[in-house]
């Protein structure tokens, strides 16, 4: 018998003696073994191995375990379903009855309400809804209770009507009156918001916000100085300027070069009351990088979307700013 032979016989028989064994519970060393590698044995072999039951219900440290991050549980709020209710009856006064006094109030019960986190989901969502608003109000002469009334008698002219309480491009928006025409007749009424205006704008959100005789009125999204450089503090509006030459290293750089980082307005702000900052002229400026708003892009200053710092521009007159860092 070849010799292949009965090594096959011998590993039948072993097969069939280990199968009687296993089966009568008779313990026999495994056929086949794995060698341990040096290194994993540990080295308390007395060290208890908890059981699956332990793995799953052992208490959680709380000081240690994960809390709910703010973003998912702060920022991602939404509103209630009685507050969605109160924005869609704000909704419907403005598109259908065109009441945009009374669906601004509703709004502002909600962004008002202490339950709708300012910066959540819910807070953009009503916050949109009133730069809607009154947006539309300022270059509408439509009545508002929140307008003054200016009847034109002789000798008026817009500037002076407009002194420290708005500006001639808002009266000119507001009162169908072309930008290029300051023509103005006695006995016409026109229409405005007037000052007090107010500005805060929150760094860590990349938002300035606008206030009007202290109500929130609309947002803009907004960049900011790269490395923290954008002070924080009490300021004040200090000179506006169109198409704003920028100087750089003592070279000025005229609005229409590539170069000019400024865009196409400038809103200038110094310190006022106890802020003391580092390094001067800091402004609210546009921008020609649009991709760099919401982000920490520039050297200090505070970039606006070209468009939306020419609505700022034309609707504030010497105004208090407000930036912060708040979370």
């Amino acid at each position: 018998m070849y010799w292949y032979y009965k090594f096959f016989l011998v590993a039948i028989v072993g097969l069939i003696l280990y199968g009687i064994s296993s089966i009568i519970g008779i313990k026999v060393p495994p056929l086949f073994t794995e060698k341990v590698k040096e290194g994993n044995v540990p080295n308390n072999t007395n060290q208890a191995i908890p059981s699956p039951e332990n793995l799953t219900t052992r208490p959680v440290n709380e000081s240690t375990a994960a809390k709910p991050s703010r973003n998912s549980t702060y920022l991602y709020k939404k509103l209630t379903p009685r507050q969605n209710a109160t924005y869609l009856e704000a909704r419907q006064l403005f598109e259908k009855d065109q009441n945009l006094d009374e669906a601004y109030e509703k709004l502002m019960t909600l962004l008002e309400d202490k339950s709708v986190p300012q910066f959540s989901k819910g807070w953009y969502e009503v916050a949109d809804f009133i730069t809607k608003i009154n947006s539309q109000l300022l270059i509408s002469s439509a009545p508002s209770t929140r307008k003054e009334n200016h009847k034109v008698v002789s000798g008026d002219y817009l500037s002076r009507i407009a002194r420290r309480k708005t500006s001639v491009a808002a009266l000119q928006k507001g009162n169908d009156i072309p930008l290029d025409s300051q023509n103005i007749r006695p006995g016409q009424v026109l229409r405005y918001f007037p000052g007090k205006w107010n500005i805060e704008i929150v760094k860590s959100q990349f938002i300035l916000m606008l206030f009007h005789k202290g109500r929130f009125f609309k947002y803009y999204k907004v960049g900011t100085g790269k490395e923290n450089r954008t002070p924080e503090g009490q300021f004040v509006t200090d000179g506006k300027d169109e198409d704003p030459i920028w100087t750089k290293n003592g070279v000025k750089i005229p609005s229409n070069d590539p170069r000019n980082v400024l865009g196409t307005r400038w809103i200038g702000i110094k310190p006022s009351g106890d802020t003391a900052v580092t390094g001067s002229g800091y402004g609210i400026h546009g921008t020609k990088d649009p991709e760099s708003i919401g982000t920490p892009a520039s050297q200090g200053c505070i970039r606006m979307i070209n468009s939306d710092v020419e609505d700022l521009y034309d609707i504030i007159p010497h105004t208090k700013v407000v930036i912060t860092i708040r979370k």
